[in-house]
């Protein structure tokens, strides 16, 4: 002990930083010295797993941010997953914008929606903001974050009477890189949602309410990567759309034809590389507005996840008409048992096949054929199998083996443990 007492603060601190907080707050009783040492530390991580819950977790959060005073912390992440009074959350997030904060993540669940303390939208040190589970945001006239490039947003109402607050948030983070929005309620659905950046990077929208529809429109010239998922019966559509920059988009819809106008969002994918489908009738909205489908010269990897029976096969052939360069097409989802007799195409340049749900059933080895004869360029077709016997087994590969395929292709199989 006495080997220890002759280290600075500084050093005994970096220590206890590497031990978890409950355990190194043990270390408070040694003497009045350490009684509060171990507060003192770059990254803050307050759990009720590790402390407990209700009343005992929030005495503890108090004292940790009592005791730290004004102590310079990089990240501060606050998680309960019991029910608590969001006023002791609000009141948190006060304290810890004294400790010049980068990185501040809470994930609780309050018995009411938390509000967010209005110094949180002035905070000039913020990097990257992370909130999640039903909080109420007024958004000041004055918001400016002028260092945030991280903002995640989960369940976050902006209840401003203007229904532009939205875009005021954004317009506040000038060096802003990565946006995740999930969850419903975001912002009125009477307005045109406008995601308007030029700095943005990365973009996550997941939108979980069905009566949440509303209008899109996505200004990010610098845009790299996309991921939109939406339940919604009835989205209007995207009024513009600059996605120059793209280069990956993950896509999954759900929606009737007759009430949405996608042609903006489509045309907006004519640079992207890589691009994930998925929803029960996204590959419809490209039959239904193939018109609009631009020449996807960069597309080299596209993947398409299958989830109904009702899907149509035909509709795959329209992409990769519109994809020249197209190196490796992925199959996910089981592959139902329908015919399908749509032409590809000799000029298909696709080289890798990815089928990661196979059955071996009839339906499915014809399908199977019928991708081999029509893909002449394939080198490689990789088959994960469901099966649940040796006997199966041996049956899926002799099948699997025995179909016609380029001169020059290999096929992997690979079985799973797992049935369908």
């Amino acid at each position: 002990m006495d080997m220890i007492n002759v280290l600075s603060d500084d050093i005994i601190c970096h220590i206890l930083s590497f031990l978890p907080l409950s355990e190194a707050t043990s270390t408070s009783v040694l003497s009045k010295r350490w009684r509060y040492l171990f507060a003192f530390r770059p990254n803050l991580h307050l759990d009720d797993q590790e402390v407990g819950g209700e009343q005992s977790f929030i005495d503890f959060v108090d004292r940790v941010l009592s005791v730290s005073g004004n102590f310079h912390m990089r990240k501060i992440s606050i998680k309960c997953l019991k029910s608590i009074d969001g006023g002791h959350v609000t009141r948190w997030m006060t304290d810890v914008l004294k400790h010049g904060v980068l990185d501040l993540d809470i994930d609780v669940i309050p018995n009411e929606p938390i509000l967010v303390p209005l110094e949180m939208f002035t905070c000039k040190t913020l990097v990257e903001l992370k909130l999640s589970r039903r909080f109420d945001a007024l958004i000041p006239d004055d918001v400016s974050l002028p260092s945030l490039k991280t903002l995640c947003l989960t369940s976050v109402c902006c209840y401003n009477s203007d229904c532009c607050a939205f875009e005021k948030l954004l317009s506040a983070c000038p060096v802003l890189e990565e946006l995740f929005i999930s969850g419903g309620s975001w912002q009125s659905r009477k307005c045109c949602r406008t995601v308007s950046s030029l700095t943005l990077k990365k973009l996550t929208i997941l939108c979980t309410q069905l009566s949440d529809y509303w209008d899109l429109s996505l200004d990010t010239p610098s845009l790299a990567y996309v991921e939109y998922s939406d339940i919604n019966i009835v989205p209007k559509g995207c009024p513009f759309v600059i996605l120059a920059s793209l280069v990956e988009a993950e896509l999954d819809h759900h929606f009737t034809i007759a009430n949405s106008t996608p042609t903006n969002l489509i045309k907006g994918l004519r640079n992207v590389e890589t691009l994930e489908l998925s929803g029960a009738t996204f590959c419809l909205v490209f039959h239904y507005f193939r018109e609009a489908i631009p020449v996807l010269s960069k597309l080299s990897r596209l993947s398409i996840t299958i989830d109904s029976f009702y899907y149509r096969w035909e509709y795959l052939s329209i992409l990769l008409e519109k994809s020249p360069n197209l190196q490796t097409l992925v199959l996910k989802g089981p592959n139902y048992d329908r015919q399908y007799e749509q032409e590809f195409g000799h000029s298909c340049p696709v080289k890798v096949l990815k089928i990661t749900e196979y059955g071996g059933k009839s339906g499915e080895l014809e399908l199977m054929k019928h991708l081999l004869e029509k893909l002449s360029c394939l080198e490689l077709v990789k088959v994960r199998v469901y099966a649940i016997n040796d006997e199966e087994k041996s049956r899926i590969t002799k099948d699997l083996l025995m179909v016609p395929k380029p001169s020059s292709c290999k096929i992997q199989i690979m079985f799973c443990e797992n049935t369908k």
